[in-house]
């Protein structure tokens, strides 16, 4: 159906918003946002659709929604700040800052294999109602008591519910201040990003969209790991204020195609926004390369640099250069440094499937960046 795309395009990335309006036309989105930034500058904010399910409000400029994992790349950016300060060392143990984590013969995990998805406690066992994972003292508590899962193997399994823990427990230790204040003050704010890890103002309820599902959801993953780390947190009755107002860096961030972009334009850039130094050159050269490797129940062959996916046969990039991330659902954001481009997405109809990148609507916008991104 023909649909009203808000925003503007450049005219170098026009394929970016052909992609996005087909992916309307073809009935894959109710509302979305996608934007894109070359060295820094915006060059792509599309906007369009609806913010509710009844179809009456209209998806706006600043509408946003829940990111799921693709909070993970703010989380990524907030910790690698307090590594390029000297507070944390990614060669020490997790154990050396947080001591109660060494239970459960978890004493030589590393922060590395941490940011790798290595730690070795990649679910809640047994999984925790909504009400305790959103009592930080009480969801740490949980995963710091918990058994290495692979006997101390270093082994690659995507942390999806326990990540945004442990790095925030080290975060908490280091600095003080939880990931969403860390975020909000040494990023958010100076950065002007509109990104939020958790709501703190109840007025923007009346900006969020509720995700959903146009079509039925698939059944639950067939793998017993893969079952494990999608049914890790039992939700709970709350309301959405509750909900919005917990501190889960690991998924429960806030924001819009926009604001992902704007994040992403750091690494893009070697570190770098609007002249500012957020990330030394060193340290996003070693995040954007590769730290760890391996096959993941849930996406197949991975490849990881430092809280960062990188380009490999299960998680493709858009270029060999790319590091990347999504959320369930299909959010993601990219960022490349030998084009300077980074790419934010996101929307509140989800797609979910075994392949993360084996639908439609997302395909369609990898391969239009590919392609775009080739060019440059």
């Amino acid at each position: 159906m023909p649909v009203e795309i808000h925003g503007f395009c450049d005219p170098a990335f026009q394929p970016m918003a052909d992609a996005f309006r087909a992916n309307f036309e073809d009935g894959l989105e109710l509302g979305a946002s996608l934007a894109m930034t070359h060295h820094g500058k915006p060059v792509v904010d599309l906007w369009a659709g609806h913010a509710d399910w009844k179809r009456t409000r209209p998806w706006e400029q600043d509408t946003i929604v829940v990111l799921n994992s693709t909070s993970k790349l703010a989380l990524v950016y907030g910790f690698l700040m307090l590594v390029d300060r000297g507070r944390v060392d990614v060669e020490a143990t997790v154990a050396s800052y947080w001591p109660e984590f060494a239970a459960g013969g978890k004493a030589h995990v590393t922060v590395r294999d941490a940011l790798t998805h290595q730690a070795g406690v990649p679910w809640f066992d047994p999984p925790i109602p909504g009400a305790i994972y959103g009592d930080w003292a009480a969801a740490t508590s949980r995963i710091a008591a918990q058994d290495h899962r692979f006997g101390g193997e270093r082994r690659v399994c995507y942390h999806a519910a326990t990540l945004g823990f442990i790095l925030g427990e080290i975060m908490r230790r280091v600095d003080g201040r939880l990931p969403s204040q860390f975020f909000r003050e040494e990023l958010a704010e100076k950065a002007g990003i509109d990104l939020q890890m958790k709501l703190t103002s109840p007025d923007d309820l009346e900006r969020l969209s509720p995700l959903g599902f146009l079509s039925p959801p698939p059944p639950p993953p067939d793998d017993p790991a893969s079952r494990r780390i999608v049914g890790s947190v039992v939700p709970g009755e709350a309301t959405e204020w509750q909900r919005r107002s917990i501190e889960s860096p690991g998924g429960g961030s806030c924001g819009n195609g926009r604001s992902v972009a704007r994040l992403c334009a750091i690494g893009a850039q070697g570190g770098e926004l609007d002249s500012v130094r957020y990330l030394s050159q060193a340290l996003v050269d070693e995040a954007s390369s590769l730290q760890a490797e391996g096959v993941d129940p849930l996406f197949g062959p991975i490849r990881w640099g430092l809280g960062f996916a990188l380009d490999g046969e299960g998680y493709p990039g858009p270029t060999p250069t790319c590091f990347h991330w999504g959320g369930a659902g299909g959010s993601f954001g990219i960022m490349d440094q030998p084009t300077g481009v980074s790419c934010g997405y996101a929307m509140n109809n989800m797609i979910m499937g075994p392949e993360p990148r084996n639908e439609t609507r997302n395909n369609r916008l990898w391969s239009v960046l590919k392609e775009v991104m080739t060019g440059l």
